[in-house]
């Protein structure tokens, strides 16, 4: 299992130093020649531990840093959940079906998933008929 980690400003590539023990990096963010050494310490430093309890230590920290999570657990996540990403929608042919909701969530305009995708064929005839011809 991995985490996903960035460090894409300067105050979050200081943290990203000090937790790794390379506080003598800091001021070198743009150096380049010093990224595959650092790259070395930190992949020797999270093998030591797993994916949840470097995320556990590092979440209240000002990093950017996620777990990385298969289907199942993103499926799962309370975070998903609480933002509705997973919704239920009928479908004409199977029932029910949990697909991925609305990813931007906007108080004034709200979206929703109102139908699944169409069979295909489904829509032939309304074409059809739309640029002239009978169906």
């Amino acid at each position: 299992k991995y985490i996903s980690l960035g460090s894409l400003e300067p105050r979050f590539w200081e943290n990203l130093c000090k937790i790794s023990g390379r506080e003598d990096l800091i001021e070198s963010e743009a150096d380049t020649s010093k990224h595959e050494e650092f790259a070395a310490h930190l992949k020797d430093m999270f093998v030591k531990k797993d994916r949840d309890t470097w995320f556990a230590e590092l979440k209240d920290i000002e990093l950017c840093v996620a777990p990385v999570l298969n289907i199942d657990e993103a499926l799962h996540d309370p975070h998903q959940q609480h933002r509705q990403m997973m919704v239920e929608v009928e479908d004409d042919v199977i029932g029910t079906v949990e697909q991925v909701g609305i990813g931007p969530k906007f108080s004034d305009t709200p979206g929703e998933v109102r139908t699944t995708a169409p069979s295909p064929g489904k829509h032939t005839d309304q074409v059809l008929e739309d640029l002239g011809y009978d169906s």
